[in-house]
């Protein structure tokens, strides 16, 4: 503002029309086809999320960071990564599913994968007034709870491969990377979605070395393999599996 020499400066009442922040937001599955890197706002429900981890970056400063798996209402999820003050909140600030706006998430390659990263001057709201997390509270509510998702992210270096049995005892729902023998499998099954959508999925049984198993639902053309790539126990790895609660026990996709 450059002010001449007699300017008439007069306070006004608030008006509450005027955002203090304004996002424009990009829904999770555009940038799966977007031109990386790039810096988006986000809109999603938080259906995972780590305990904080503090580690010595390599020029020496001392930081602290934890990820949380958000997803929008065209059933695609992504890890982002929170910082500093963001990331030190207690555990009941993202249990629940929250929604959160997200302003400034710089989306990286990461793994072949994609990932994202608030940055420092960046905003995270949890305000679910907003039109947009409206709109995806009732998705989640409505069908989005029991979606299978498409991740964009793949699984944590951090935190590598899940044991099965492990995966017990993780607080859900979570996206693991998961490596084990396909011990059973089930034809494939064509059907439309309450939005419209013509899907295929097969659910098959991974089993691994701690002798636990779990169901996981492939989508698409990896459930349109031939039955024959699924026969003979082949060894899988399988990355951003998203674990819900189902039927009293545990499953992915």
């Amino acid at each position: 503002l450059v002010f001449d020499r007699d300017p008439l400066i007069e306070a006004a009442e608030d008006d509450g029309r005027i955002d203090t922040v304004r996002f424009n937001f990009t829904d999770l599955r555009r940038i799966g086809g977007q031109a990386l890197p790039c810096c988006v706002d986000v809109c999603g429900v938080i259906i995972g999320y780590r305990q904080p981890f503090a580690f010595t970056s390599r020029d020496g400063n001392e930081l602290l960071k934890r990820e949380i798996t958000i997803a929008d209402d065209t059933a695609t999820s992504m890890t982002v990564a929170i910082w500093g003050e963001r990331a030190r909140q207690e555990d009941s600030v993202f249990h629940g599913q929250p929604v959160v706006c997200l302003k400034g998430v710089a989306v990286k390659e990461f793994r072949g994968g994609r990932t994202g990263s608030l940055e420092q001057a960046g905003v995270m709201a949890f305000d679910e007034t907003r039109p947009e997390a409206q709109r995806i509270r009732s998705w989640w509510s409505a069908v989005g709870s029991a979606a299978g998702l498409t991740s964009l992210s793949l699984a944590s270096a951090a935190e590598g491969v899940t044991e099965l049995k492990a995966l017990q005892t993780k607080e859900l729902p979570c996206t693991v990377e998961i490596c084990g023998a396909i011990v059973a499998y089930k034809p494939t099954f064509a059907f439309t979605s309450k939005d419209g959508k013509e899907l295929v999925k097969r659910e098959v049984t991974v089993a691994d070395h701690t002798g636990v198993s779990m169901l996981v639902t492939l989508w698409g053309e990896r459930a349109q393999q031939d039955d024959k790539a699924f026969e003979e126990n082949p060894v899988v790895a399988l990355r951003g599996v998203v674990v819900k609660e189902w039927n009293g026990g545990r499953s992915g996709s």
